[in-house]
């Protein structure tokens, strides 16, 4: 008995020792991927939690440069990773502020992102009640971005549930790629946001209820951003669609 008790007791403090000198090396890991402190990015970043399985942190204040657009801002971004598999990492936030000229809030948003061996990570986000500058837009948006051997195109799927009040909850979905001017870059916070500056365009077929697939593409136009819809029936195109300011049809 006292056998199990001193190999427990040894255990115990022998993964204690191991979280703490992982989790300082975490930390300093998360702030040389955030760029806190650089020239394009500015935040605070709290002390790691999560003992004993876990490596938490939370960055709040949260406000990143872009090269075209306003700041991209974040009050608060909870990052969370297992302490015992460096591949798989957690992100949740309540609001995004600048994202394609739009504002975002969702009651639940996270994302996550799992390297699975991949140069690119598999990056899955799944959001619930989206308002989109202060309307509620989405009840429902969950995509998903993989990797291709081309590291310049993503893979790029989406299915989202609509809030349309007056028409009722409307299904949509979305597969396509990315097509970027540069290789995907997940290096660094800032690296990730310069995706968004290097996107050529989002092409695809959206899904809408039983509606035929409409041939989509999303692009920059005069340093605003657009969608681009062609159909042989726009009258049958959901209203909370069509009365999205970036959405042109065809």
């Amino acid at each position: 008995m006292r056998f199990i008790f001193f190999i427990t007791t040894l255990l115990a403090f022998a993964w204690s020792c191991y979280w703490f000198i992982m989790s300082n090396k975490y930390s300093d890991k998360v702030s040389l991927w955030s760029d806190i402190g650089s020239a394009n990015v500015s935040a605070n970043l709290s002390k790691i939690r999560g003992f004993p399985n876990r490596f938490d942190t939370t960055i709040t204040d949260l406000e990143i440069k872009q090269a075209s657009f306003e700041p991209i801002k974040i009050d608060r971004l909870d990052v969370m990773r297992l302490s015992y598999d460096g591949s798989h990492y957690i992100f949740a936030a309540k609001s995004i502020q600048n994202i394609f000229e739009s504002n975002f809030t969702f009651s639940k948003g996270l994302a996550s992102a799992v390297s699975n061996g991949e140069v690119t990570p598999t990056i899955n986000f799944q959001g619930e009640n989206v308002f989109i500058n202060k309307k509620l837009i989405f009840e429902e948006l969950n995509f998903k971005i993989w990797p291709k051997t081309d590291l310049s195109k993503l893979n790029f799927s989406m299915f989202a549930r609509t809030a349309d009040i007056k028409g009722g909850e409307i299904d949509l979905s979305f597969q396509g790629q990315i097509e970027l001017n540069s290789d995907f870059n997940f290096g660094s916070l800032i690296g990730f946001v310069s995706n968004i500056d290097a996107l050529r365009n989002i092409s695809g077929k959206l899904f809408v209820e039983d509606i035929k697939g409409l041939d989509t593409v999303i692009r920059k136009e005069f340093n605003s951003w657009k969608i681009f819809l062609k159909s042989d029936s726009p009258e049958k195109i959901p209203s909370v669609i069509q009365n999205l300011n970036m959405v042109i049809l065809n």
